[in-house]
């Protein structure tokens, strides 16, 4: 710590990620944070697996839905080999989308993945509203986990590397209602963006997030929070 108090060494942290962390000093403006590109996330998760090569490394993307968190997910694991996308849309349990603190994914998934148990779970089908197949996530390897509240409190501690996708609402919206399909746009808009937004609001999950990624492509380097 120098004489105004500020961590000289998380500093140095944020400038060798291309200030891909935040560092907060009280009273003082919050540092600029920049895009990172997908080769640095990337490189960030292949030296995560050389650290830990005999234990499971867990990789958090969050994102607003149609942000590009699966792709950069599916992006990830296309080069990444013994890797696996966990999806959080397949773990529905709780009933709003903004009240994760009613969800046991951590207890149930990531804690006997760090203890090299194999955990084995039934898929959430969204149509039906019903648990369908069973489907296991390997103890070893790379498990990249991508959902809205990947970085919420109870999750952000247990991963080595994590990234918020950004993107701008109006084009989420367009590629939600392109994949889900223009009956379900009321959804989108009075449900799931309020209930995104609440949880932005409440927790700002890019502040803990360790690389912020354009999802978006729009060609810009420096990043601005949601309003």
């Amino acid at each position: 710590m120098d004489e105004l108090g500020i961590d000289l060494w998380n500093l140095s942290e944020c400038c060798w990620h291309g200030c891909s962390q935040t560092h907060k000093v009280t009273g003082m403006p919050e540092m600029k944070r920049t895009y990172s590109s997908f080769k640095l996330i990337l490189n960030a998760v292949q030296n995560a697996v050389a650290g830990s090569p005999d234990k499971v490394v867990l990789v958090g993307i969050d994102g607003a839905g149609g942000s590009g968190k699966s792709t950069l997910a599916k992006k990830l694991a296309s080069v990444l080999d013994n890797s696996t996308i966990v999806h959080l849309d397949d773990f529905a349990d709780w009933n709003d989308g903004s009240n994760f603190q009613l969800s046991t994914f951590a207890e149930r998934t990531l804690t006997p993945l760090v203890a090299g148990i194999t955990s084995k779970h039934q898929r959430y089908d969204w149509s039906t509203d019903s648990l369908g197949e069973w489907f296991e996530i390997p103890s070893s390897g790379i498990a990249i986990i991508e959902g809205v509240t990947a970085l919420r409190p109870d999750l952000r501690d247990y991963w080595h590397v994590s990234a918020w996708v950004d993107c701008p609402r109006d084009l989420r919206l367009e590629r939600g209602v392109a994949r889900d399909g223009e009956a379900i746009r009321s959804k989108w808009v009075e449900e799931w963006i309020p209930g995104e937004d609440e949880y932005f609001a409440r927790e700002r999950p890019w502040d803990s997030a360790g690389f912020i990624f354009d999802g978006a492509s729009s060609g810009n380097s420096e990043f601005a929070p949601p309003a």
